[in-house]
C-alpha cells in the first residue's frame, strides 16, 4: 500500500514536469498570462494533498509577496517550488505556488495594452480550430483595451459570423454572441457611440448560450460602463432579460433593478462576471 502511494505520487510529479517547463519557457518570453495557465495544474495537486489549505499571510509572507514584482524573483521561486513538490512538500510547495501566482498577475498587468494586442493576435494565429473562437474573444478585448476599435469591432463582426456558421453539434453558440456584442458594445461606448453602445448591452443578453449562462452567466462590464455614463434604462432592459435568463444567480436581477429604480449605486458583486 505504501509502495503504490510513493509511485502514485512520483507520476504526479512527472506529469508536472512538463508544467514546470512551459511555465519556465512562458515566463522569459513575458507571456505572463500563459505562465498563469501553467500553474494552475500544479496548485491544483498542491490543493488535492493539503486538503485545500491555504498558506498564512503573516509579515514574512506579505514581505516576499512585495519581491515578487520581477522576472527574477518568479523564476527562483518556480526553482523552490520545483524541488518542493519534487520531495512531496506540498504545504511549502502551497506557499511558493501562491507567490508565483501573485507575481505573475503582477507582471501581467503590468505588460503595455499594445504588446497584449500583439500576443493576442499571435495567438489566433496559432490556434487549433477549436480555441479559435476563445482567442478570438481575447484579441476583441486586448483590442479594447489598446484603444484600436476599428481591430475590436472586426474582432467582434467575425466572432459572431463564426458562431453563426459553427456547427456546434446542438450546442447554442451565443456565448461566443454574448462576448462578440459586449466587445462591440465596449468599442463603441469608448468611441463616444452611446446609443449604439446601448443597444449592444441589449442584445447580448438576447443571445442564448444556456450552458455557459448557467455556471458562469453574463459579462456585466459593459453596463458597469453604461450605468457610470447615466445609461440607466438600458441596464434596467439589461438586467430583466437576466433575470429572466439561465443564470444560476439571475434572481440577483431583481434586486439589482431595484437599486437602480431608487437611484443608488449598482454593485454587481464577485459572482458577477466584469471580464
Amino acid at each position: 500500500m505504501v509502495l503504490s502511494l510513493l509511485l502514485a505520487m512520483q507520476l504526479v510529479v512527472q506529469d508536472l514536469n512538463s508544467n514546470f517547463e512551459k511555465l519556465l519557457i512562458e515566463v522569459n518570453r513575458n507571456r505572463f498570462d500563459k505562465a498563469l495557465m501553467q500553474l494552475f495544474p500544479v496548485q491544483q495537486v498542491i490543493r488535492e494533498k493539503t486538503g485545500g489549505k491555504y498558506p498564512t499571510l503573516d509579515a514574512g509572507m506579505q514581505a516576499r509577496m512585495r519581491e515578487m514584482d520581477n522576472t527574477g524573483a518568479v523564476l527562483s521561486t518556480v526553482a523552490l517550488l520545483k524541488s518542493q513538490m519534487d520531495t512531496n512538500s506540498f504545504e511549502e510547495a502551497s506557499v511558493q505556488a501562491m507567490l508565483i501566482g501573485m507575481g505573475l498577475s503582477g507582471l501581467w498587468g503590468q505588460v503595455p495594452a499594445y504588446q497584449k494586442l500583439n500576443f493576442a493576435k499571435q495567438d489566433v494565429e496559432e490556434a487549433k480550430p477549436e480555441m479559435k473562437e476563445l482567442e478570438m474573444r481575447k484579441l476583441g478585448y486586448a483590442a479594447v483595451e489598446a484603444r484600436e476599435w476599428d481591430t475590436a469591432k472586426k474582432t467582434a463582426s467575425d466572432l459572431l459570423k463564426s458562431s453563426l456558421q459553427k456547427d456546434y453539434r446542438g450546442i447554442d453558440p451565443g456565448a461566443q454572441q454574448h462576448s462578440a456584442l459586449t466587445i462591440r458594445g465596449l468599442a463603441e461606448l469608448r468611441q463616444g457611440d452611446l446609443s449604439s453602445a446601448e443597444k449592444s448591452l441589449v442584445e447580448s443578453m438576447r443571445v442564448k448560450g444556456e450552458m455557459q449562462m448557467r455556471s458562469g452567466g453574463p459579462s456585466f462590464r459593459l453596463a458597469k460602463e453604461l450605468l457610470a455614463k447615466g445609461s440607466k434604462q438600458a441596464v434596467d432592459q439589461f438586467l430583466v432579460l437576466v433575470g429572466d435568463s439561465v443564470w444560476k444567480d439571475s434572481s440577483k436581477a431583481a434586486t439589482w433593478r431595484k437599486e437602480l429604480a431608487a437611484g443608488r449605486d449598482l454593485d454587481f458583486g464577485s459572482a458577477a462576471y466584469t471580464y
